[in-house]
């Protein structure tokens, strides 16, 4: 007898059986029970996922000789004859190769014969997008109203080139991809049912190259079983027969290139190429694995807990920043697109890599970082420590007060030390203890409330882009337009209240040097603004909600529920400006380096 694929030997018979589309066997099954059969379906969905295989489920539950039910019984001669393809009543048709509007024609003429042994008569149309326009149309009034007996099952790929005359006279379900964790859960019944041994590695490989298609990873499964002369199928065997890379080439390249060591990873690349992979999947496979690496820096681990418990994986991810991982993404997309328009695909996969390599780019990247780092610990300094950020790159410790008063105790004699001078550093230090707006910040606006001054400060944000002070305020200042992007939903008298889309914009609005800026703007624009506060638009929804809840004529000053705003207050004037009103300034600069004079400019 001739060898049965493993995809064809191993074909679902029954709903329970079906691997995944839980939504769309669920609608089926109360279908039948109910008695609502519908005259017409459209199974659509990537290759591989059931579609073709539902179809025929769904045949021999109508037909089979133990009665309409949920499930059928896959032991009557209907339901047997269904899936040897012999029985009469259950014409699948390729539109593929009949996709002319006589085969449609000819089939219209078969649909009024009553069903011969069953009850009824099931057209499967596979690749239904295929057929003509003209066909399409001479099947439109019969797909409307078919016979009672008669269920027409459309199956395809690309559902958008089906015409909306056809998808509105059919129920649409949508297949969707099948998971990771339910092929792995298919491929091992498969394995234990054939006496075959497989590594977990070479079965994840598997069932990640199928792309969430059954079929393409029971046919990988057959073509390693075939491949592999050792007793075992290992991930080597899989990947050979595949054409993927393993992620340890890809981890050992990547590693390459974060330590800049650019003929390493030409080596690396060269012995990946040597193996027969083709470029175009070398640099998908790459791809692939930074989109990995980007969600494991995220904690998003989805289903490939198997790779992200490697501990070179683990390790590589130390080493590179989101900031890096962003910057190679766009390197490769650009190699990727230029391999189309020529034939030196391997040429711009090694450029590629020499720029991933670049030492400057990876440095400036780096360097922008530790910036940022150094800015956000400059507005978090307070009278007992430093709060650092968690950051991938190393931040100059900042000076505490204490430090800064030794430096003034061992400076020389010929210097004049003001003691005033220390005492109002410090004070200004205790000013920003308290670093996060709260909840009674906002309340204070709220009981306060001026709907002459709302009213002034509508009106300015409706005429913001046609003002020539606002526009001189925000025309180089990326900051100061987010605020008029935002929705004034509050104000007192010498306040107000904007929110904004969430805590990021809000965070930087709120910056000590833009709200200088800002209320300088207002008090040109005749306003006696001082002071205004940022809110995410999530955050003011839960305070305006507790708000109308309390308010009323006996409250009109209600007391708010606290909670956490992730939102710093401004930062009042730096420490670093009231130093520098002293020739002391100098020790303390020694201890910043150049970073207080970036930060500066």
């Amino acid at each position: 007898m001739a060898y049965v694929a493993l995809y064809r030997a191993y074909r679902p018979q029954k709903f329970a059986e079906v691997v995944g589309q839980q939504h769309i066997i669920k609608t089926l099954q109360n279908a039948i029970k109910l008695n609502k059969v519908a005259h017409a379906y459209l199974f659509c969905g990537p290759r591989g996922t059931g579609k073709t295989t539902l179809a025929k489920i769904m045949a021999k539950a109508l037909n089979c000789e133990n009665g309409t039910s949920i499930e059928p019984c896959c032991e009557c001669e209907v339901c047997k004859g269904i899936s040897k393809g012999m029985i009469s009543d259950v014409v699948e048709i390729d539109a593929a190769s009949n996709n002319g509007v006589e085969d449609v024609r000819a089939l219209r003429d078969t649909v009024k014969f009553l069903p011969s042994s069953g009850r009824y008569k099931v057209y499967i149309i596979d690749e239904v997008h295929m057929l003509s326009t003209a066909a399409f149309n001479a099947l439109l009034k019969t797909l409307e109203e078919p016979p009672a007996h008669v269920v027409f099952i459309l199956a395809t790929t690309e559902p958008y080139k089906l015409p909306n005359t056809i998808l509105s006279r059919c129920q649409r379900f949508d297949f969707q991809s099948i998971s990771i964790k339910d092929i792995l859960t298919r491929l091992k019944i498969v394995a234990k049912e054939e006496n075959i041994e497989i590594t977990e590695e070479a079965l994840y490989q598997i069932a990640n190259s199928a792309e969430g298609g059954m079929r393409d990873a029971l046919s990988l499964f057959d073509q390693c079983i075939s491949y592999s002369v050792n007793p075992t199928i290992s991930l080597d065997d899989v990947l050979a027969v595949s054409g993927n890379i393993s992620y340890q080439k890809i981890i050992e390249l990547l590693d390459a290139c974060i330590s800049k060591e650019e003929t390493n990873a030409i080596k690396i690349l060269d012995g990946i190429l040597k193996e027969g992979k083709e470029v175009p999947r070398v640099v998908n496979d790459i791809i692939l694995f930074l989109r990995d690496l980007l969600l494991f820096k995220n904690n998003a681990f989805l289903e490939k807990k198997l790779m992200f418990e490697n501990e070179n994986f683990i390790s590589l991810s130390k080493k590179i920043t989101k900031d890096i991982i962003y910057k190679w993404l766009d390197i490769l997309n650009d190699a990727l697109n230029q391999m189309r328009f020529s034939t030196q695909k391997r040429a711009y996969l090694e450029l590629a890599i020499l720029k991933m390599n670049d030492n400057e780019q990876n440095d400036f990247i780096n360097l922008s970082n530790r910036l940022e780092a150094l800015e956000y610990a400059f507005s978090q300094i307070n009278t007992n420590q430093i709060k650092t950020p968690k950051v991938e790159t190393y931040v100059p410790p900042i000076p505490t007060i204490e430090e800064i008063s030794n430096i003034v105790e061992d400076t020389p004699k010929n210097i004049e030390v003001k003691e005033q001078n220390i005492v109002e550093i410090k004070e200004n230090i205790e000013q920003v203890s308290n670093e996060f707006i709260t909840v009674k910040d906002v309340e204070k606006i709220l009981n306060n409330g001026s709907r002459e001054m709302r009213a002034k400060l509508n009106e300015i944000w409706q005429n913001a882009s046609f003002n020539k002070i606002i526009d001189r305020y925000t025309s180089n200042n990326f900051t100061i337009q987010m605020l008029f992007n935002g929705n004034v939903v509050a104000s007192s008298k010498d306040a107000f209240i904007v929110v904004l889309q969430d805590a990021g914009f809000c965070n930087k609005v709120m910056l000590y040097q833009n709200y200088t800026r800002i209320i300088e703007m207002f008090s040109e624009l005749g306003l006696e603004i001082k002071d205004y506060i940022c809110l995410p638009k999530q955050t003011w929804q839960k305070i305006l909600a507790d708000w109308k809840s309390k308010y009323s004529d006996s409250n009109p000053t209600p007391i708010l529920e606290d909670f956490a705003i992730n939102v710093k207050k401004r930062v009042i004037p730096s420490i670093k400006e009231e130093i520098k009103k002293d020739e002391e300034f100098e020790k303390i600069n020694e201890l910043f380096g150049d970073d207080i004079k970036i930060l500066e400019e």
